[in-house]
């Protein structure tokens, strides 16, 4: 099933053909008028791109008439509660362009949407009552729904642990070097001699003053890459940690 049209769509869409068909006929204009008064022998042309040039502009006008009689259909995301004005009732799920999460759609009207609690990292999410996967925005693990607990949409989502941490550098997986090496470099910017360098230091503070979920989340994204790292709270609120840069 297609997607549903959204009416800005419509209406660029139908004011560029005006141009094109604009551009078209003045082409043709331009045309008639030369072989009008300098075609000799090919005169007759000009009445071909005579014709030519009504008709564009016949086609131009229509289609930017068009432009304004466009029909306007509101539809509320469940997710960010902003209208997307569609052309027509939704049959089938849609993108919303405010928000880009997907509009569920049933029967041509939209589904409610529910809270789920990620079991990697617990943080909440919100899905629609049809889905039967998630994919946690905190720390982008794929989980099926039916094994969380459903809860109520507009229940408050929980707060990450105040506590400021720190990423720290313990070394990297000697049998994967060279790949350790390369990711520990694209993640602060480095080349690739200085962050071996860092090597040399460890263990070294790279980051300090961190969410909790961020710095879990740094450190599985390097150590799948071979990076040896580790998150650490920093309990004296009094410390500011200075970090290697």
């Amino acid at each position: 099933m297609d997607e549903p049209i959204k009416r800005s769509e419509a209406i660029e869409r139908e004011y560029t053909q005006a141009v094109i068909y604009g551009i078209v006929g003045l082409v043709a204009l331009v045309l008639t008028f030369l072989f009008w008064r300098y075609g000799g022998m090919f005169y007759s042309f000009s009445w071909g791109f005579g014709l030519v040039w009504l008709g564009s502009w016949g086609y131009a006008a229509w289609s930017f008439y068009k432009t304004t009689r466009v029909p306007a259909y509101p539809v509320e995301c469940p997710f960010c509660h902003k209208e997307n004005i569609l052309t027509g009732p939704p049959q089938s799920d849609f993108a919303c362009e405010h928000c880009g999460r997907r509009v569920p759609i049933e029967n041509g009207r939209v589904l409610e949407v529910i809270a789920v609690k990620c079991p990697h990292c617990g943080s909440m999410e919100q899905v629609s009552v049809k889905a039967t996967t998630a994919i946690c925005e905190q720390c982008q693990r794929e989980f099926p729904i039916r094994a969380t607990g459903r809860v109520p949409a507009d229940m408050p989502l929980p707060q990450d642990d105040p506590t400021p941490y720190e990423l720290v550098l313990l070394g990297i997986d000697r049998r994967h070097e060279e790949q350790a090496l390369q990711a520990l470099a694209r993640f602060l910017d480095l080349t690739r001699t200085d962050a071996k360098k860092l090597l040399e230091s460890v263990p070294i503070v790279l980051l300090t003053n961190l969410p909790r979920r961020k710095a879990e989340g740094y450190v599985r994204e390097l150590s799948e890459q071979g990076v040896q790292v580790e998150a650490r709270r920093i309990e004296d609120p009094n410390r500011v940690p200075t970090p290697w840069n």
